[in-house]
């Protein structure tokens, strides 16, 4: 499948309660992260937890948590997880945003960064950091919305492969966002107020094809 780098995004999704810090603070790993009683967690906290101990390959003594993850994919696995409440807390899709980023803004020089074939948590998951390594991704997994384990394609490794990630080091400046996706007109005025009551200006797009 052919891969045209300059269209690619990748995406972070975050609790819209979460999304001022971040507008002011930028994207921090988990692990350099100050602590924050009021931020949401939406994740799987026994995942967070293995991914403080999975290192990363391709830079040896950084462990994945000290890297701020990024999906190549929508509609992911994990958004239907919080949908239906699946090993994390339920919230409605309405309360989830996508922050977009273009994959040339951040595979530069100016940061450190690498990408996976899947799940950074899995054992078997491969981690590289040359873009022309793009193909080791399954981009079929990644574009597919038939990710249960018994897919059509009977490929029983869809799911870990969909989440295929691309990882930043440290801190990701919120002045690399490309745009915000949300699910309908209703988010988008709440994230315009939200920019607007901080002096930013960053296109929100609705994007209902992007959740479930």
């Amino acid at each position: 499948m052919a891969i045209d780098i300059n269209a690619l995004y990748v995406y972070r999704i975050i609790p819209i309660q979460n999304l001022e810090d971040d507008l002011l603070n930028g994207l921090i790993c988990k692990n350099k992260a100050p602590a924050n009683a009021k931020r949401i967690v939406i994740g799987n906290t026994e995942i967070i937890t293995e991914r403080d101990n999975r290192e990363v390959a391709c830079f040896p003594g950084t462990f994945v948590n000290d890297y701020v993850p990024f999906y190549f994919s929508t509609r992911t696995p994990m958004l239907f997880n919080i949908k239906t409440g699946k090993g994390v807390p339920k919230r409605p899709q309405s309360e989830i945003v996508y922050l977009c980023f273009k994959l040339t803004d951040l595979a530069t020089d100016k940061f450190h960064w690498c990408f996976t074939n899947g799940n950074a948590a899995k054992r078997i998951t491969k981690y590289y950091n040359d873009l022309d390594d793009l193909d080791q991704i399954d981009w079929r997994s990644i574009r597919s919305t038939d990710f249960a384990a018994n897919n059509a394609d009977g490929d029983e490794d869809r799911l870990r492969k969909k989440h295929s990630e691309f990882l930043v080091k440290g801190k990701v400046p919120i002045k690399k966002l490309s745009h915000i996706a949300v699910l309908n007109s209703a988010v988008k005025k709440q994230v315009e107020t939200i920019l607007a009551n901080n002096e930013l200006d960053i296109k929100v797009v609705v994007e209902p094809k992007f959740y479930f």
